[in-house]
């Protein structure tokens, strides 16, 4: 396996924002925060629809992830901070999760009742294993995409495309709730930059990927020497947790979380809020292919069973993200 490409920290701290609050690393699950116009990269319909929106009951709120089709048709690729109680290993705090379809002939959503968590996950995602695979209780659309994952070793430097239902907004000024809510399918595309994290880097190596927002500025951008992809640049928000990021049409990550520099290097600003010098994180799916290949083929038992999942009524985005930077489960409001 290649060299740790690590972050160039010299003495500079990271502050970052986790899936879990009591986590502090940056946030956990995303939505999708662009260098334009966020309207110029949503997905339209018909396209990518095995990327679906998943609609959460946790206690009786309501929340936002990402997840992707796998190829059985019956299992959704996700985070396991999106199904997961803060920092309680294993312990799943959602009654329900509904998997809506967004297809060329509308809307097709499939409940399910079974949850694979890595029983590596302990609700910290500085530890990597921010994995999780839903079964769902019936075969998903026919016409929906089914996607295959990354099994090389060559992520590092290669340009992916990320796709997510979180919210969005202008890498100037971070994500925007009121103007551009999460539940929009978007997309924007990046490179990856690393292959640990600084925090608990011995836990967490090869098994996550960063990549940096770059804003066309050398003194916004980390690695120095590569200022990005131009109009494409983007990075995950929250609502975005559990998305895929694709090469040539694999799933090669999963939006987990983000982090900033402190004594503001890189960043625009003081906080993380998505905006240009902010790194994110993937959970590098190739590092887990025994994993996703076992529950595929019926040789793991699933962390949790519902036996009769409970109707969720339909929500919307008007929250903002949550206050941890995993990519991030996104409360949302119901209504009627």
């Amino acid at each position: 396996m290649k060299k740790l490409k690590l972050l160039t920290l010299a003495s500079t701290l990271i502050s970052t924002v986790g899936a879990f609050t009591a986590v502090n690393i940056g946030k956990q699950a995303e939505a999708i925060v662009v260098t334009g116009n966020p309207n110029d990269y949503i997905v339209p319909r018909g396209i990518g629809d095995g990327i679906v929106e998943l609609r959460l009951n946790q206690n009786g709120n309501a929340l936002l992830c990402t997840g992707s089709l796998l190829p059985t048709g019956l299992h959704i690729l996700t985070a396991a901070h999106c199904l997961t109680e803060n920092k309680i290993p294993g312990t799943i705090d959602v009654e329900n999760v509904r998997v809506n379809f967004n297809l060329l002939t509308g809307r097709n959503s499939v409940e399910s009742s079974t949850y694979y968590i890595h029983p590596g996950w302990n609700g910290d995602v500085s530890y990597a294993n921010d994995i999780a695979i839903i079964g769902l209780d019936t075969l998903a659309p026919i016409e929906a995409d089914r996607y295959n994952i990354y099994r090389g070793g060559d992520e590092l430097d290669q340009n992916f495309t990320v796709v997510g239902y979180g919210l969005s907004g202008n890498g100037k000024t971070g994500s925007d709730p009121i103007n551009f809510p999460g539940g929009i399918k978007r997309y924007g595309r990046n490179t990856y930059d690393y292959d640990s994290y600084l925090r608990n880097r011995e836990a967490n190596a090869f098994k996550v990927l960063g990549y940096d927002f770059d804003s066309g500025l050398e003194r916004n951008n980390n690695p120095p020497g590569d200022t990005g992809l131009g109009i494409d640049e983007v990075i995950s928000a929250p609502g975005d947790s559990g998305g895929p990021a694709l090469i040539n049409g694999l799933i090669t990550g999963i939006a987990s979380f983000d982090t900033r520099f402190n004594q503001g290097r890189a960043d625009v600003n003081d906080r993380i809020d998505f905006s240009f010098g902010e790194i994110s994180y993937n959970t590098r799916v190739s590092y887990y292919a025994n994993f996703i290949d076992d529950v595929l083929a019926g040789k793991i038992a699933a962390t949790r069973t519902v036996p009769e999942p409970s109707t969720v009524l339909g929500t919307v985005f008007t929250l903002s993200a949550l206050t941890i930077s995993s990519h991030f489960k996104k409360k949302v409001k119901q209504k009627l």
